[in-house]
């Protein structure tokens, strides 16, 4: 049917080249805008399935997680080494205590790129009740994480006491 065995080899080499990077779910993002906003997206989800428990968490996780991947999470004047892997993502979870993100977005012309290749993106997680902020640097290969690493401060916020007006000075 292949003929011999050099043919069949070639016959998989070709296919082989031809098929879609094993274990890359973006492999069909192709501009820069769109892969931030997926692997912003994608943190987000992080965290907030490492906050749950059971089997479908655990499940979500090792896919998006590399079991090698390292966790840090600084504060002060002092880094925080919070574990690899799932349970270095539940750690960073727990620590954050976040209720909401935030990442900036992409403000600049748009371009081809792999979102398959190693990429990175900068979340902002606050916890409201805690005041604190933690900026967090994500970086994925394949679509998986392979670290997260951070610091978390202390903030302050509110209204301005004297709102801004269109063009009128004070």
């Amino acid at each position: 049917m292949w003929g011999s065995l050099p043919a069949m080899i070639a016959a998989i080499m070709v296919l082989g080249a031809n098929a879609p990077t094993s274990g890359c779910d973006l492999a069909n993002i192709d501009t820069a805008r769109a892969v931030h906003e997926a692997l912003g997206r994608r943190a987000a989800k992080i965290i907030a399935v490492a906050s749950e428990t059971g089997p479908k968490a655990d499940a979500l996780l090792d896919g998006l997680i590399d079991q090698t991947a390292g966790f840090d999470l600084g504060a002060g004047d002092v880094g925080r080494p919070l574990g690899k892997g799932v349970a270095g993502a539940r750690s960073l979870a727990e620590t954050m205590n976040a209720d909401q993100f935030r990442f900036l977005g992409w403000d600049y012309m748009d371009s081809p790129t792999d979102a398959c290749g190693k990429q990175s993106i900068i979340v902002d997680f606050t916890s409201s009740t805690d005041q604190r902020i933690s900026q967090v640097k994500f970086t994925f290969q394949q679509g998986r994480l392979t670290s997260a690493k951070g610091w978390q401060r202390s903030f302050e916020s509110g209204s301005l006491p004297f709102p801004a007006t269109a063009g009128k000075g004070r």
